[in-house]
């Protein structure tokens, strides 16, 4: 008995050290997940297949234009009058899909080295009534407070009846699809489906959403997931710094090291970074002070100096050590990313 509430207490401290562990948010940006479609940025977008295709283009073509790297607009995109004047030239339609070959022709007239056009395959809706469970006081006890007015108390009999609710339900898919000018072939498409609902009752307080409201948010999700296939991206991202004095060898490197950890906590990291920067000259070995400031490299962007500081904190901590392990991994992933985003950001 003893023993078990031992190992309860010593969970419920480690959960607790846990919790009170200093941790910061970072921002990384990563590439984006079809490598072929980032690196055509010169960009047309030409009418889509399907119920609202020629509306849904003009969402696509505003998403595109929207999308900025640092203080840099990504994508370069054929000016709308004129792609539809080349397009009246030629006698394209204005409704639809077209093939690869006159999307091709097309871009080579308007100076653009990509064409995105596609389909819109799904955009509908079904309602699914149904019914919840309520339950009532119908009787309730009645008694005398203090000054001997009568007072409602605990309920002694209930009700159980139903209501009518509805279930709304929405699909949207597309398919975007991207041609290369120059060769004619087709350098990106995949179909891109999302689902989205709500739920109301005949007492909600809230009524039902629309069918195009709930449409609006559910091409807003697709557009997100095509945003991140065609384009770099930035990823949130949450690091835990160490607290452990362990191998700090003299008494102002540890102050150096409190001070820095206090700054951190105040979403300070520069004036961080820089005590931690000094305490190490004076304790060059300590394993907490190596990983933070490989934190402090990874937050600037220096990915070769963090991973190296990850590593000498990882030799010198002489075990394995959970947040050390998941900085390797992480850092480890970004670095093997970064030559493909260094190709699609033009550095």
């Amino acid at each position: 008995m003893r023993k078990s509430l031992y190992l309860v207490l010593l969970l419920l401290f480690l959960l607790l050290l846990n919790a009170c562990a200093t941790s910061i948010k970072t921002t990384a940006l990563v590439p984006a997940r079809y490598h072929e479609a980032a690196v055509l940025k010169e960009v047309a977008v030409l009418p889509f297949d399907g119920r609202g295709g020629v509306e849904f283009a003009t969402e696509i073509e505003g998403t595109l234009g929207s999308i900025n790297i640092g203080d840099k607009q990504y994508f370069t995109l054929v000016e709308r009058a004129r792609l539809d004047r080349v397009m009246n030239e030629l006698k394209f339609s204005q409704s639809g899909l077209v093939d690869e070959t006159k999307a091709a022709q097309l871009g080579k007239m308007v100076g653009a080295k990509g064409i995105y056009t596609g389909r819109i395959n799904k955009s509908d809706y079904v309602d699914k009534p149904y019914t919840e469970q309520r339950t009532v006081c119908v009787q309730r006890e009645t008694k005398r407070d203090r000054k001997g007015n009568i007072v409602e108390g605990d309920c002694l009999s209930w009700r159980k009846y139903k209501v009518n609710c509805t279930e709304r339900i929405v699909n949207f898919e597309f398919t975007p699809k991207l041609i290369e000018v120059e060769t004619g072939r087709v350098a990106y498409s995949r179909t891109i489906s999302k689902t989205t609902g709500a739920k109301a009752c005949s007492d909600s307080s809230t009524p039902l959403p629309s069918v195009m409201e709930l449409i609006g948010k559910a091409k807003d999700m697709a557009k997100a997931e095509f945003r991140r296939d065609i384009a770099p991206y930035y990823v949130n991202f949450e690091i835990v710094l160490m607290d452990s004095k362990d191998g700090i060898v003299s008494r102002d490197a540890e102050n150096k090291f409190e001070r820095a950890l206090d700054y951190a906590r105040s979403n300070r990291m520069d004036r961080a970074c820089e005590l931690w920067g000094e305490s190490r000259i004076l304790s060059p070995n300590a394993p907490s002070i190596l990983y933070n400031l490989g934190i402090c490299s990874e937050i600037t962007g220096d990915l070769e100096k963090a991973y190296e500081l990850y590593q000498k904190a990882d030799r010198e901590i002489g075990k394995p050590d959970d947040n050390i392990t998941k900085a390797l991994s992480r850092v480890g992933e970004q670095l093997k990313k970064q030559r493909l985003l260094k190709e699609q950001v033009g550095k």
